[in-house]
């Protein structure tokens, strides 16, 4: 029977931490037996490769100072030349001297010459030769590289930790039951576009890692500035006036609104567990030692007690017993006591705390939660840089110690930052207990259609660079909408949303130093709206060929989950 995982935290770091790594050293060991490659030929070729890289580093530094020597070779005889027919007052010795040097100089740099191009001709075939022992190692390493799955690491991960799986693609019948079921509400999406999906259940709950690219209006600043010139009397010392010119460059700014894009990774997680409660947290700051960290744990606690005291407010905020974790973390806002004391029991309390507290194993208190009702939000920090679509390039190479050490190295840290990214989850007991009455996640339909995120991964996996409108000078949102269905290939509008610049000029008035007020003009951008829309293709079950477009560098789940394509059509 399975166990439920409950202390993620220690269950990491003396269990799955130590399973997935043999696990990831087994699957390994497995491709490279069932690749049939002769590992210890390519050591050999590697080792060939590398002696000829280091003959090349030679090679080349050995030009480079050939180069050098020509260089000041060639100057010397420049500067002596250059004395030569300049200076009309050398004596004997002097000129003596420069005709010395230029005579030097002739056969020296027709030597250092004739060595440059032998260094030149001698990294030509170093590189030659490098290129060559790298092809050879690269067919040496084929067989293997045409062997990762895509799934390979989700599959390694589903074997480590119990109940947990992946799903192939984010389809549009699981969006849909995460609004029947879960509240989902669809205004989440509004204004930004989605980048990449990755979905799964926990113990038959369903999660969406993702990340999106949304707008905000933020401000810039623009500068003008003016030169300004007057006449002043002056009286010098001798008491005698006289007229003197002043020039002074007076500046002015103004603050104009400007659009600002950004990246954001999240956890959305739905289950019915405490379902008419909401809460959200962010992270504390607090560390676990230190005088300063003491300090704020103590306002923050009175702070937090004040606030339960407080009768007069809408809030039903009652303090638990466990100061700690109320300190740590200081869901004050949450509007259904009963239902937050469900989920967070004694044990749930004590996990989370570990997490929060950890600076080892996992990340420590990076993480936003916000719930609301039956769905989660979780928004790691340590997501930000993480790597969640693992993809076979990831793992080819020429080189098989290498290809080995990257794939040990790859899967780890996808595991530690997915796992992490999900701990806050497994440490409340009550949601791996509760499970919807609908067997929702059970798998995938092949012939499901994904999902409209799966679409605007699909548009972005392209760049809207080939959406966008040629007016627009910012980024764009691009969002999707399905036209039609047929045999499994959908026809879908994207929509690129985006901003044109236009010119303009204020002028603002600033006191100078003549005394009166000029207008300083201030040139500055007007951003308006721009849309284009254009047609594209999704097909599911179809090979993608060659010639399709690479994921992006999140890209989450989809497209080649199951060897979906899509083609981008002109009108």
């Amino acid at each position: 029977m399975l166990k439920d995982v409950y202390e993620p935290l220690s269950r990491y770091r003396d269990e799955f931490r130590a399973r997935f790594a043999e696990l990831t050293r087994a699957r390994f060991a497995e491709l490279t037996k069932a690749s049939g490659i002769d590992v210890a030929a390519n050591r050999r070729q590697v080792a060939l490769v590398r002696r000829l890289a280091s003959g090349l580093d030679s090679a080349r530094a050995t030009r480079r100072l050939y180069v050098f020597l020509l260089v000041l070779v060639l100057l010397a005889a420049l500067s002596g030349l250059g004395v030569l027919f300049v200076s009309e007052t050398l004596s004997g010795g002097a000129m003596a001297a420069c005709v010395l040097v230029l005579l030097g100089s002739v056969p020296l740099g027709l030597g250092l010459r004739r060595k440059c191009k032998e260094a030149g001709a001698l990294v030509r075939s170093f590189e030659k030769r490098v290129a060559e022992g790298k092809s050879v190692a690269w067919n040496q390493m084929a067989a293997l590289n045409g062997l990762y799955p895509w799934d390979v690491t989700l599959r390694l991960v589903e074997q480590t930790v119990p109940r947990l799986s992946f799903d192939a693609y984010f389809t549009s019948r699981r969006l849909e039951d995460l609004r029947r079921i879960y509240g989902w509400d669809d205004a989440f999406n509004e204004g930004r576009s989605i980048l990449g999906v990755q979905s799964g259940v926990i113990n038959g709950n369903p999660f969406v890692f993702g990340e999106y690219l949304e707008m905000e209006w933020g401000t810039e600043t623009y500068t003008g500035s003016l030169v300004i010139e007057w006449e002043e009397e002056v009286e010098d010392d001798e008491g005698n006036v006289h007229t003197e010119t002043r020039t002074q460059t007076i500046t002015a700014s103004v603050e104009k609104p400007k659009p600002v894009y950004s990246r954001q990774k999240f956890v959305a997680y739905g289950n019915d567990a405490a379902p008419d409660l909401s809460f959200s947290r962010l992270p504390s700051g607090l560390e676990e030692k230190g005088v300063v960290n003491a300090l704020k744990k103590q306002w923050r606690l009175s702070r937090l007690k004040a606030h339960s005291r407080n009768l007069t407010d809408d809030s039903d905020f009652t303090l638990m017993s466990n100061h700690e974790f109320e300190t740590w973390f200081h869901a004050k806002d949450r509007d259904n006591e009963v239902e937050f004391r469900l989920l967070y029991t004694a044990l749930a309390q004590t996990q989370t705390l570990a997490l929060l507290k950890d600076r080892e194993v996992g990340f420590g208190d990076d993480f936003a939660f916000v719930k609301q009702k039956k769905v989660n939000f979780l928004f790691p920090q340590h997501l930000a840089d993480a790597v969640i679509d693992v993809e076979a390039d990831a793992f080819r190479d020429w080189d098989y110690d290498r290809a080995a050490s990257k794939f040990q190295k790859v899967n780890e840290k996808f595991f530690k930052d997915v796992y992490f990214a999900l701990a806050p989850l497994l440490a409340i007991p009550l949601y791996q207990q509760t499970r919807t009455h609908e067997d929702l996640w059970r798998g995938v339909v092949g012939s499901e259609a994904c999902s409209f995120w799966e679409h605007e991964v699909s548009a972005n996996r392209f760049g809207d660079e080939a959406f966008r409108h040629p007016d627009c000078i910012t980024e764009s949102i691009l969002k999707t909408e399905l036209v039609e269905r047929t045999d499994g290939v959908s026809t879908v509008e994207v929509t690129a949303c985006g901003y044109r610049g236009e010119d303009r000029l204020d002028y603002v008035s600033v006191f100078g130093g003549d005394g009166e007020w000029h207008e300083v003009p201030v040139e500055w951008v007007e951003y308006l709206p721009v849309e284009r829309t254009s047609p594209m293709t999704v097909a599911e079950g179809r090979s993608a060929g060659p010639g399709s477009p690479k994921r992006g560098r999140w890209a989450g789940a989809a497209l080649f989950r199951r060897e979906i394509w899509s083609s981008l059509v002109r009108a």
